[in-house]
């Protein structure tokens, strides 16, 4: 099965994304009952409106079927820096089988390249370890990320 992979918009592909948004979240998300699904969709497009903001939608026939999202900005230690911190990233189960989500990636970072990005940093969730995959890809474990529900 192929994909093809670009840039969008967010305005390109927010609609298609919403559809999706659900299933992702009941994959992954943790506190669930308390902490409810509500993107803030105005927050992306400021930060694509700021330059802030890629998108990389990869489809098939047409259709979504995953996106990467990734914040672009300098990182706060190293202001010359350009970083891309991976806000989220899904493959539709149906579409999860040979290289799609692999290229998904590849193309990706590809672009973050091509933006200046020196460094990408992506989370992987727990319930969903693909850590493999960032393996095979060169990535390097640098750090965990634990969360705790504070109850406000």
């Amino acid at each position: 099965m192929a994909a093809t992979y670009s840039v969008e918009t967010i305005e390109q592909c927010v609609a298609e994304m919403g559809k999706m948004w659900s299933l992702h979240w009941q994959e992954i998300a943790r506190d669930k009952e308390d902490v409810l699904l509500d993107p803030s969709v105005d927050r992306y497009v400021d930060l694509e409106q700021q330059g802030n903001l890629q998108i990389v939608a990869a489809r098939h026939d047409g259709v979504l079927i995953g996106y990467h999202v990734t914040i672009v900005r300098e990182h706060l230690h190293y202001k010359s820096s350009l970083s891309g911190y991976v806000d989220l990233y899904f493959i539709h189960p149906d579409y999860r089988r040979g290289r799609i989500a692999l290229n998904m990636f590849k193309y990706a970072e590809e672009m973050l390249r091509k933006r200046g990005c020196q460094r990408m940093f992506t989370g992987v969730p727990v319930c969903k370890d693909i850590s493999n995959l960032f393996n095979h890809m060169g990535h390097q474990e640098t750090e965990r990320v634990h969360t705790k529900y504070l109850g406000v």
